[in-house]
């Protein structure tokens, strides 16, 4: 059995062809959440994958038993297996002849295993490009034209250029993706070992460590999913990932600040007001008393100097606004 740092390949093929049970998938998903090395490995493992699917659509394919078959074949016949250079050697199998969908099967399953042997254990394979921020925001154009805004502390991993039936990139902390359509190729984002599958359509997604995963949509559809659970969003909807379910949540605007610079508060209360600014601005916003915490606000923001914002936020709740060192606070006697 071949295996990868303590999971077999038997396992991740079943898998990638979603026959996999619950409790093989959660085997996966603890795995994947072991290492950045065990995420390199699959990402590999599934490009190996979805390029071998496109001679596998016509006929359903049995996982086990094929891997079982080729298995066998492969190590009696794995001298005669050169991968470098056009040359193809044939196999022979025995005098019966197989019909056509057996043959097709082998041949999805061998070259699954040659190449995934060759690329994985000869270090060939290319390695993903990578956009990392910290004290910043990034906007990026990905190969297929998909634009990506990062966050402060988040990366974006993705191959050079996309090639299969998915363009699939991975997701550490937040950004917004505006990605650019093409029905025939699925945008794919693993974010903490939640996916998120889109055609062409713009959404944020949170990803942070500390925090569930959300997605929230602007325009288009998109679809969530851990494990068995799953969820469609579309515009102005959005979803909060747990660890045994997935929360289905009104969309909301103002996270998406660290980007637009705008903000729209309606009769919102001053805690979620300065969660919303303290997160797209970056900085430490603090309130001096629970009495405060529940001064409703309306208002409207965009593009305004964090000064601005929260003089006028202390102003119209006749709050006093001061600043020790990197701190600002919001002090007051609370709100009638």
């Amino acid at each position: 059995m071949n295996t990868h740092d303590n999971i077999s390949e038997e396992l991740l093929a079943r898998y990638l062809a979603d026959n996999a049970s619950e409790k093989e998938i959660a085997t996966v998903l603890s795995w994947l959440a072991e290492s950045p090395l065990h995420e390199k490995e699959f990402a590999a493992y599934k490009l190996i994958w979805e390029h071998s699917g496109a001679i596998g659509k016509s006929f359903r394919v049995d996982t086990d038993m094929a891997w079982g078959k080729m298995k066998s074949k492969m190590d009696k016949s794995s001298a005669k297996i050169s991968l470098p250079g056009p040359e193809v050697k044939q196999i022979p199998f025995g005098k019966k002849a197989w019909p056509v969908p057996m043959w097709a099967a082998a041949a999805v399953t061998l070259l699954l295993v040659a190449f995934s042997w060759y690329f994985l254990n000869s270090g060939r394979f290319p390695e993903p490009l990578l956009v990392a921020t910290s004290n910043n925001t990034v906007e990026k154009i990905l190969p297929d034209g998909t634009k990506v805004f990062l966050n402060y502390n988040s990366s974006i991993s993705y191959p050079e250029e996309f090639n299969g039936d998915l363009r699939t990139v991975s997701l550490k902390g937040e950004a917004f993706f505006d990605v650019k359509p093409d029905a025939e190729h699925p945008f794919i984002i693993d974010a903490d070992g939640t996916e998120i599958k889109v055609l062409g359509t713009s959404f944020n997604v949170k990803a942070y460590k500390e925090s569930p995963v959300r997605v929230d949509v602007s325009t288009g559809k998109v679809q969530v999913s851990k494990a068995s659970h799953k969820v469609q969003l579309t515009k102005g909807e959005g979803a909060e990932v747990l660890a045994d379910s997935i929360r289905s949540l009104k969309a909301d605007v103002n996270i998406m600040g660290y980007r637009t610079q705008i903000y729209d508060f309606n009769a919102a209360n001053l805690t979620e007001v300065i969660n919303s600014i303290r997160d797209g601005y970056h900085v430490d916003v603090r309130l001096s008393n629970e009495q405060i915490a529940q001064c409703r606000l309306t208002i409207r923001f965009e593009k305004e100097p964090l000064d601005a914002t929260l003089s006028v936020i202390a102003e119209t709740l006749n709050l006093d606004l001061k600043k020790e060192g990197k701190v600002y606070w919001l002090d007051g006697n609370g709100c009638q």
